[in-house]
Formats: C-alpha cells, sequence, structure tokens
C-alpha cells in the first residue's frame, strides 16, 4: 500500500504541474507547487495507511462498520487540519486567482480541499485492499480446492485394492496346497506388486515405466493363475515410458477390469493388448463376456473417470462393440499438481 500511495502522490504532482501550464495566469512556480501538492497528497496517503493499523490493532474486535467510521473520520479530521497549517505556503505558490478569495471562501476551499484529497487516497487505498482480499480469497481458495482434490483422489485410490487383495489371498492359498514352487513365485510377485502400491499410494500421478512394472507383477501373478489361458502384450515407446504419466493404478486396474468381466480359458484365451496412440493408452481385450461376475461390476471403470476427472478434465474414452472393448486414457505430463489445461 505504501508503493500505491506514492504513486498516488507523484500522479496527484503531475496533474497539478499540467493544470497550472494549461492554466492562463498560472502561478510562477508550477513546479514547486506541484511537489508541493504531489507531497501533502502523499502524506495524507501514509497517514492513512497509520491509522488503518492502528484500527486493525486496536479495535480488532470491532464491527467493519465501526472501524471504517473511526478510520474515515480520523483521516478526514487530519486531511482538514493538514490543509490549515499548509494553507500559508499553497497560497504562496497557487494560482493568483487564491489570492482574490475573501477569508470564508478561503476556509471553504480548504475544507472541500481536504475532503477532496482524502477521499481520492480512501479510494486508492480501497482499490487496494480489495484487491489484496481478493488475492487472499483467491489463494485460500485455490489451496482449498488442491486439498479437496487430493482427500477425493486418496479416497480413490483406497477402493481399487480390497477386492484384488482378497483374490490374491485365496490364490496363494490353493497354490500353496497344490505347488508350492508356484505359490512361492506367485508370493514373490504380490510382495513386489504391494511394495510398489505403497510408493504410488503417495503420489497423484505415476510414470508410465513404473506403472508398467507394476502391471508386470500383476500380469505374472495372474499367467501363474490362468496360464495359456491369458495373453497380454504391452507396447509402449521407451520415450513414452520415461516421461508420460498416468494416475497410479490406472492400466493394471483396466487389466484387472479385463479379467473380471471375461472367460478366460485355454480353448477361448483372453487376449489383452496395451499400446499407445495419438498421446494416450489404450488397453484393449478381446470380448467374452461371463455370465456370472463375482463382486461390484462397473466400479473400476467409474472410479478411473473420476479420478482422470479430479486431475486433468481428460475424458476417458470407452468403446465396444461385438468383438472388441477397449479404454483409451490420456498420458499425462510428469509433473507434480494440477494437470487442467
Amino acid at each position: 500500500m505504501i508503493r500505491y500511495t506514492w504513486i498516488a502522490g507523484l500522479i496527484a504532482a503531475a496533474s497539478a504541474f499540467m493544470i497550472l501550464n494549461i492554466s492562463k495566469g498560472a502561478s510562477s512556480a508550477p513546479l514547486f507547487y506541484a511537489i508541493f501538492t504531489g507531497l501533502r497528497f502523499s502524506l495524507i496517503g501514509f497517514v492513512n495507511v497509520w491509522i488503518i493499523i492502528l484500527v486493525d490493532k486496536h479495535m480488532s474486535s470491532a464491527t467493519l462498520k465501526g472501524k471504517r467510521f473511526v478510520r474515515y473520520t480520523a483521516g478526514y479530521l487530519f486531511s482538514m487540519v493538514l490543509c490549515f497549517c499548509t494553507a500559508p505556503l499553497e497560497l504562496y505558490l497557487s494560482l493568483p486567482v487564491s489570492i482574490s478569495l475573501n477569508p470564508l471562501e478561503r476556509i471553504e476551499s480548504i475544507l472541500v480541499q481536504g475532503f477532496i484529497n482524502n477521499s481520492l487516497v480512501i479510494i486508492v487505498q480501497n482499490i487496494v485492499i480489495l484487491r489484496y482480499e481478493k488475492t487472499n480469497t483467491d489463494l485460500e481458495n485455490s489451496r482449498l480446492r488442491v486439498a479437496n482434490l487430493e482427500s477425493a483422489n486418496l479416497l480413490l485410490k483406497q477402493q481399487i485394492h480390497p477386492h484384488f487383495l482378497f483374490n490374491a489371498l485365496s490364490m496363494l492359498k490353493s497354490l500353496y496346497k497344490t505347488d508350492v514352487r508356484a505359490g512361492e513365485a506367485y508370493l514373490s510377485h504380490l510382495v513386489n506388486f504391494f511394495r510398489a502400491s505403497l510408493v504410488e499410494q503417495q503420489s497423484q500421478i505415476s510414470l508410465l515405466q513404473e506403472e508398467i512394472k507394476l502391471c508386470n507383477d500383476y500380469l505374472e501373478m495372474q499367467k501363474i493363475r490362468f496360464e495359456d489361458a491369458l495373453l497380454c502384450t504391452i507396447d509402449i515407446p521407451d520415450h513414452v515410458l520415461l516421461r508420460g504419466a498416468v494416475p497410479p493404478f490406472s492400466i493394471q486396474s483396466l487389466i484387472e477390469n479385463a479379467i473380471k468381466h471375461n472367460e478366460v480359458t485355454e480353448c477361448s484365451p483372453l487376449m489383452i493388448s496395451v499400446f499407445y496412440k495419438d498421446d494416450r493408452i489404450i488397453i484393449e481385450n478381446n470380448l467374452q463376456l461371463r455370465t456370472h461376475i463375482d463382486g461390484p461390476s462397473g466400479k473400476g471403470l467409474i472410479n478411473l473417470i473420476e479420478r482422470y476427472r479430479i486431475l486433468s478434465d481428460e475424458e476417458v474414452i470407452i468403446r465396444q462393440d461385438n468383438k472388441k472393448f477397449s479404454v483409451s486414457i490420456k498420458v499425462l505430463s510428469n509433473e507434480a499438481g494440477d494437470h487442467r489445461r
């Protein structure tokens, strides 16, 4: 606010200088009068700033109207007293017409001048205060928005694993009864998967390279379970893997979704393709829908759509025909924070 007070004082001085130069019969010392006007205006501004600080400090419990009344009253009183005290110097420096005024007119002129000066100062300062409050409000709203988005995103991420964990433990129990070596391999991949999961839970986005590692551990577990009945290919360029990002578990959850909703048998293998095209990752599978699905259906896709809405506003594109089902997700930039355009 001090800076704006100096600027307003310079504008007042420049305005006075131009008016004196344009007016006929002007003072012979327009520069000194302009400097005098600017300094007086600045002094009124600085005193008003001081009044604002004192009012906020000593009237913290008062209402806004009460604070404004004290602030405006003190400001106008000081402005008029200052104009009276500096009137002789102003009379000496000002236009000749000022000399011709009678005492009553001169007093009225000083009062009006004090009122106008302080009114202009108050207008400038109120604009600065409103701008400052708006900036603070916008900043606070932005912080609340980020906090809400992070909370919502964390809540959605926490919904991902319960169903998978139940199935994994059931599968592990079954393997240890029939094939200990396969059970140990399955357990190793399960540990890797959950170790990566703990890291990914802390971030809003995951590097594609890390997401694919997660998917590979998940797929190895599923291949132990389904053997040749499950075929999956992943074809993503190295530069995309190193620089691109997606929401954590997004690709893995789509692969899991394909296995959950389709028949997986050796005579009719489930074929899943994960590939890159036009800045998007596409997860595609042949369609051979199950007649019965364990657990809730459709929540995984709804979850992913909601997470993309929170992070980037990018659309999750879902396509289905008689033979294939595919989901296309946007590759995000590898940067923290909001990925909206």
